[in-house]
């Protein structure tokens, strides 16, 4: 037997209408749980509020005034912890390069060329290395694997996308 409905409408402060009300006494009465919730229900409501004691509100608002302090404290140490960690693992990346700062602009730009064209033949190396490993590689396994490995790969790609689509929906919709 569904109790959620009729555990809604105990525990929900809206008005029923009269099919409700009525549905939910011939429920009380056939269902033990669903009565046994209702007369805590009805318990809870009619315990009388206790008041709090003299000063209470003055005493929380000081606590969370002297809490948010702390937190705030906390949180700019943090900050300043972070920013100086960041600084000071940005200087240790560039610690290596900060010399040529001081070079006279024309041999910097010299060095600069020299490092592109290093960066260039060394990519163009890199390119011929591996243009010969796949030579090598191709020419041991056969076309089939190849094409299989490829489909394989192209299942896997759409499949994924597939869920992230789905997985994005299902957040659009949750929200």
């Amino acid at each position: 037997m569904d109790h959620r409905p009729y555990e809604d409408w105990l525990l929900d402060d809206e008005r029923l209408i009269p099919e409700q009300e009525r549905d939910l006494r011939i429920h009380l009465r056939n269902c033990p749980e669903c009565a046994a919730l209702a007369r805590t229900n009805l318990s809870l409501r009619s315990a009388p509020v206790i008041a709090p004691a003299e000063g209470f509100a003055l005493r929380f608002q000081v606590r969370l005034a002297a809490e948010r302090k702390v937190q705030r404290r906390r949180s700019l140490i943090g900050l300043f912890l972070m920013v100086v960690m960041g600084v000071g693992g940005l200087l240790w990346l560039l610690s290596p390069y900060l010399p040529y700062l001081t070079l006279p602009p024309a041999q910097l730009a010299s060095l600069w060329i020299s490092n592109l064209v290093y960066i260039a033949l060394t990519a163009r190396a890199l390119g011929a290395l591996g243009n010969a490993l796949l030579d090598v590689l191709a020419s041991f396994v056969p076309a089939y694997i190849w094409a299989l490995s490829i489909a394989l790969l192209g299942g896997t790609g759409f499949l994924w996308t597939f869920s992230f689509r789905r997985v994005g929906k299902y957040s659009q919709s949750a929200a």
